[in-house]
């Protein structure tokens, strides 16, 4: 998947530049995600109080999105019967915290950027199989042999725990928080990374990242949990010497 830094739209007439920006309904482009063939299109307000994802035939405040040159990246818009050619420009940013509404918005479309239940789904995968391989080299470092069939039954089990988790509720917390955490202007830096190649890349690589961080960390977790066994049993043991009462 690619994308296009998500930015304030610029609108150009045949020869000459519009005055588009004074207009009464004044609208932004503010990303493009490129899904194969297909693209989406994030349309917003000026002042970020609506915003949709649209695709080529649907109409925005009263633009309908006509067509999409991929080698120049401009959008075409038409409105009572005028053409416009929409090109990308960078995006301003105002310091503006915005009103609740607004971030949550904004956390919103941050949450479709982040296609959070594929996102998640992945993210349990990688670290149910972390967790069946830390098993292994555990029952391989205490001499014994691997039970396969108890790693497998762990798995089994906690698969079965994840399908039973929605995560559609879960993402509306996300969103909550973090629109309750960030500013508008933090929310819209987010998504403008999002929404470019290096964001969009950064999201689909998270799981593997996730899943490689933890075989570098495996090594020292188990270290650290040898030492803490062997601290409480020596705990247990000198416990059991103390006089009682």
């Amino acid at each position: 998947m690619r994308a296009s830094l998500s930015v304030p739209l610029i609108v150009l007439f045949t020869g000459f530049t519009s005055l588009f920006a004074e207009a009464d309904h004044d609208i932004l482009l503010r990303g493009i995600l490129k899904l194969g063939s297909s693209q989406a299109f994030s349309m917003s307000s000026t002042g970020g109080t609506e915003s949709q994802w649209l695709r080529l035939g649907q109409s925005y405040k009263g633009y309908k999105l006509e067509s999409f040159d991929d080698e120049s990246e401009m959008l075409t818009i038409s409105m009572d019967g005028e053409t416009f050619e929409i090109g990308i420009a960078a995006a301003a940013l105002t310091g503006d915290e915005g009103t609740f509404e607004d971030r949550l918005a904004e956390a919103q479309r941050i949450m479709t950027l982040m296609n959070f239940e594929k996102m998640m789904d992945d993210t349990m995968d990688n670290q149910m199989k972390a967790m069946s391989d830390m098993m292994r080299q555990q029952m391989q470092q205490m001499g014994g042999a691997v039970d396969e069939e108890l790693i497998k039954f762990q798995g089994e089990a906690m698969a079965r725990m994840f399908e039973g988790i929605g995560w559609e509720p879960i993402e509306e917390g996300m969103a909550k928080a973090y629109a309750d955490v960030f500013t508008k202007e933090e929310l819209e830096g987010l998504s403008n990374f999002y929404t470019s190649p290096a964001g969009q890349a950064s999201l689909e690589k998270m799981p593997e990242i996730q899943s490689k961080t933890m075989e570098v960390m495996m090594p020292a977790i188990m270290e650290a949990s040898q030492k803490m066994q062997k601290e409480l049993m020596e705990f247990m043991q000198n416990r059991k010497r103390q006089p009682t009462d």
